[in-house]
This record gives structure tokens, C-alpha cells and sequence, in this order.
């Protein structure tokens, strides 16, 4: 406290050797003082140097303003109270005076020792919270007060000085819009959440992903990727986290006696190697098991006869073979979907008892013939008294009986005859059709046919062609959903109905990814399972 201060510039000896007076002394000893030497300059009228000695009373008021006393002792001891050309007090007055000041201001600092007097209310400053706000998520990347206004110094030198650290109602609305923007990068797990650098569904996922390639990345290789192409986006799949499998083969061949005999170990060849111990102990374990398989015998066989670890390739071939056929992996981002894969990696058995095959009809070729093969291969272990039937082959078409290949003959047919009559009533039919379009209250449909002598079936049929007396399309209920962003996107927005059946419309100048491609003020629309999107301008 600046009282500690001043009892060092005036000395506290006099004062620890002086009790302080009461208040009957200061009534009787200090006021007068007071009231002749001083209040004619500093009373609550006057107010000379904005000092008001007439408002203290009593020791109770100047104990509650001991700053004012403090300015009055250094006043005194400066020798500019009072000023030269007023009267001065006597020997005996300044005495008593300034005897009494120092002990009240020492009374009041030893009853105060240890306290720091009143603590400002204050926030953190801008460098405080963005630091605390980093610690707390782990987000080195946040920058949470990069829209607040500066901290000012407060004329100390200091932006966390408390009496600058205010706030005010414009300030809280932007701790509020850091809040939400600190929000949206909270990533929810199982059992609680974490934060990531990215506000993004998809960044998040990306974080994700690349925290476990480098995991994995430590014994694997890239590579093994298969091109695909979805809704139009290019990229490799499962491109990465691929084993280096030649290496671990070619380790296995050239150690193969010093690990069969104990001369050598798993672990020591792992590590001199730089391989994953677990994987190099199964693999030498499967390698040299002695229960059978129709995979594996094949394998064992080429690996016990190969003569050195330049053979690892063809083996690395063969194996990759198996692979293809047991092994497919999935799209990450349809695991559990509804009807879609439980994992990444997922098994496939070849053998089955029986298997529905359905393709679509490839074009005709030149003469209007369709061609299709049905091929099936062994097992892996020969084709010796295999037979494969093929049954109940049909085309199938949704909202139609299916029809049997060996039906198709006289169906085709009977369409043939249909088609060439239809086409001969083309222009009867499409007169009774102009008659219908041009009057205001057409007659029904057999009365035109029968004016035009065309048939009834053939005037629907170029009706329905051209898209006449079917009413306009509607969405009904399919698509009532309102979308107002899309992955964090808000300007794609829409309207959403069950199934992934939506139309949204992109209102930016950037092209985003939702993960279609979606292009700048551009309109796309999803179908559903069971239903197509078509989309039509007016």
C-alpha cells in the first residue's frame, strides 16, 4: 500500500513510541488545528487543489480515505502546506499534526497488513483465453478472440491489468459467437467428445483417417488401391495400410532353417528387419501348419520349394489371387448404413449351393441380337466332376410379370405385330389425337378413335407418348423436409424425403463437395431405392 510507503519517507519510529489519540483527543487536540491552519483553503466550498479537509469529521472518515492524509503528510513535508504567504503553524502544531497523521495511517496499514485491498472483477485477457481455449481442446490451430476488440494497457504497460478487462454487451455477444465456433470443431465419442482442427463433418473424418494411416503407416506400405469412380468423384480405394508382404516372405525363405532348427527367432528377425512381430509369428506359423486347407496347402507347397527370397513375388502373386477372391473392401462411408457393409474389410465366400444372378441386357449388337455368357469356375481344386445348372433364367421388370427366356419368342413376336399395326394407325390415331388437343370439350376417346377410324389402344398409346391427359407431376408428400445446410454448407440448401430422395441448390460461387460434386448455382437432385429423379424446367 502506498501507506507503507510514506511511513518509510517520514520514519515510523515517533509513531510506534506515540498511541494513536482517540477521538476525544482529535476533537480536542487535531480540529482546531484543522479548522484554523487549513479549512480556509480546503473546505467543501473552496476545495483549493480539489482538497476537501471539511468533510473529516471524525477518525472514522479519515481511516476510510487514508490516500487523501497520505497527500496531506507529503504536502507538509514538502513544506507547501501551508502555502508561504498564509500562516504558518506553530512548532507545537506541525508536530502534533504530523505526529497524529503518521500514527493513524500506521494504525490503519497494521490493521490492514497481508491485504491486498479490493480485486477488480475482470475476464481473461484476449492472449489469456485463446491460450486457455487451446489447452482445453488440444487445437493449437483456434483462434477464438481473433474478432475481439484489443486489449487495452490500461496505463500500466499491461493488457491483463483488471480495471481494463471489462465487459461489455458487445463483447459478450462475441464471447458467444466464439463459443459456437469452439463448438462446431467438438468431435462426440462413446464415451465423451474431443475436439478437432476442422468445423467439418468430413475434415473431421479426414483428421480421423490420417491419425490412423500414420498408426498403421509404421509396417505398411501404400498401394493395393483399386481406381472407382462415385458420383462422379475420382479416387483410389483402399490405396494404403497394405502390408508389405514380399518382404516378410522373403525374410521366412531366408531364415527358414535357422528357424526351424531355434537357431534363430521371430522377434530378433522382426526387429532386425523393421516388420511387425505379431504378423511375422502368424505368418511363420501358418506357413508351416500341418492342418489342411484348400487355400493354404497350394501356398505352403510353393514356399517350402522355393529356393531363395527372390521367389517372394510369384508367392506375393498367388497369394494376392486368394486375396481378390476372399477379400473386397468396402466404402468407408457407407459402414452401417441401412443395407450396407458392417466393416471396411469384409469376407466373401466363393462356394454356394445356389446364387442369384441378376445383370442388366447389354446394347444388341448390329443385327438387333443380344449376346450373354454365363461363365462359372472350380473351387480351387480342379473341375473333375463338377457341373453347374443354370435355372429359371427370366427377365424381370419392375411393375411387370417376369418372362422366361424360353418365352421370349413368341412375346417378341406378338410386340412385333403390335408394333407394325400401331405404326400403320400413326396417322389416324394422331389425327383423333390433334382433334382432342384443339377442342375446348373433346368427346371421349373411342368417339375420336371411331371418327378417325383408328384404334382405341393405338390413340392412348400416342397420347401417352406425348405426354398428354396425365396431369402435371407432383412431389405429394415424397419431399417435405425442409434442408437448410449441408455438411456446415449453408448455402446448399433444399428439400429432403425418405430414403436419400432430395433436390438441394447450391446459392455460392464455389464448388463443394456433400458429398456429390456440387457445382456453382447449381440444382441437383438424389433418387431414392425405389424412385428416379427427373428434373424438368418450365
Amino acid at each position: 500500500m502506498k501507506t507503507a510507503t510514506f511511513l518509510a519517507l517520514f520514519g515510523t519510529a515517533a509513531v510506534t513510541t506515540t498511541a494513536p489519540l482517540s477521538a476525544a483527543d482529535f476533537a480536542r487536540d487535531i480540529l482546531p488545528i484543522l479548522t484554523e491552519r487549513c479549512n480556509n483553503c480546503h473546505s467543501t466550498e473552496k476545495q483549493k487543489g480539489d482538497l476537501d479537509l471539511e468533510r473529516f469529521s471524525s477518525v472514522e472518515e479519515i481511516k476510510k480515505h487514508t490516500g487523501v492524509w497520505e497527500h496531506v503528510l507529503e504536502q507538509i513535508h514538502n513544506g507547501e502546506m501551508p502555502p508561504k504567504d498564509k500562516p504558518q503553524m506553530t512548532p507545537e502544531e506541525l508536530e502534533r499534526l504530523t505526529t497524529w497523521v503518521r500514527g493513524t495511517l500506521n494504525e490503519v496499514a497494521l490493521a490492514n497488513a497481508g491485504d491486498p485491498g479490493p480485486v477488480v472483477l475482470r475476464r481473461l485477457s484476449n492472449a489469456e483465453y485463446t491460450y486457455t481455449v487451446r489447452d482445453l481442446t488440444q487445437v493449437p490451430s483456434l483462434d477464438p478472440a481473433r474478432e475481439f476488440p484489443v486489449d487495452g494497457a490500461a496505463g500500466e504497460g499491461f493488457t491483463n491489468a483488471g480495471a481494463a478487462l471489462v465487459m461489455s454487451p458487445s463483447l459478450v455477444t462475441k464471447y458467444l459467437d466464439a463459443a459456437k465456433d469452439i463448438a462446431s470443431h467438438a468431435v462426440f465419442l462413446p464415451d465423451g467428445i474431443r475436439f478437432s482442427a476442422g468445423s467439418s463433418t468430413r475434415d473431421q473424418t479426414d483428421e480421423a483417417l490420417a491419425k490412423i494411416r500414420a498408426f498403421y503407416n509404421r509396417f505398411t506400405t501404400t498401394g493395393g488401391g483399386s481406381a472407382v469412380n462415385l458420383q462422379g468423384i475420382q479416387f483410389n480405394t483402399a490405396d494404403g495400410g497394405v502390408l508389405p508382404l514380399e518382404k516378410y516372405l522373403a525374410v521366412t525363405i531366408s531364415h527358414r532353417d535357422a528357424l526351424r532348427s531355434g537357431s534363430a527367432d521371430v522377434e530378433a528377425l522382426a526387429k532386425e528387419n523393421g516388420l511387425n512381430t505379431k504378423y511375422l509369428g502368424l505368418l511363420w506359423t501358418a506357413l508351416n501348419g500341418t492342418e489342411p486347407s484348400l487355400v493354404l496347402d497350394p501356398v505352403r507347397a510353393h514356399w517350402r520349394a522355393a529356393a531363395g527370397p527372390a521367389e517372394a513375388a510369384a508367392l506375393v502373386a498367388e497369394i494376392g489371387a486368394w486375396q481378390q477372391s476372399l477379400w473386397r473392401f468396402t466404402q468407408v462411408g457407407h459402414i452401417g448404413k441401412r443395407d450396407g457393409p458392417a466393416a471396411w474389410q469384409m469376407p466373401v465366400t466363393p462356394l454356394a449351393a445356389a446364387k442369384e444372378v441378376r445383370l442388366k441386357l447389354p446394347p444388341a449388337d448390329a443385327s438387333g441380337a443380344v449376346t450373354i455368357h454365363l461363365v462359372t469356375s472350380d473351387a480351387g481344386d480342379g473341375a473333375a466332376n463338377d457341373a453347374a445348372v443354370w435355372e429359371n433364367a427370366r427377365l424381370v421388370t419392375p411393375g411387370l410379370p417376369d418372362l422366361l427366356l424360353s418365352d421370349i419368342g413368341p412375346v417378341v413376336a406378338k410386340l412385333t405385330a403390335r408394333r407394325v399395326d400401331t405404326f400403320k394407325q400413326a396417322a389416324a390415331a394422331l389425327a383423333a389425337v390433334s382433334e382432342w388437343m384443339s377442342s375446348d370439350n373433346p368427346p371421349p376417346l373411342e368417339t375420336l378413335a371411331a371418327k378417325h377410324a383408328a384404334d382405341p389402344a393405338a390413340v392412348r398409346a400416342w397420347m401417352a407418348c406425348l405426354g398428354l391427359n396425365a396431369g402435371e407431376a407432383q412431389t405429394g408428400p415424397l419431399i417435405t423436409a425442409k434442408l437448410e445446410k449441408a455438411d456446415s454448407y449453408d448455402f446448399i440448401k433444399g428439400y429432403t424425403g425418405a430414403d436419400a430422395l432430395s433436390i438441394v441448390a447450391n446459392s455460392s460461387d464455389q464448388s463443394v463437395r456433400i458429398p456429390g460434386i456440387m457445382k456453382p448455382h447449381g440444382v441437383a437432385a438424389h433418387p431414392s431405392p425405389t424412385r428416379r429423379a427427373v428434373m424438368g424446367w418450365s
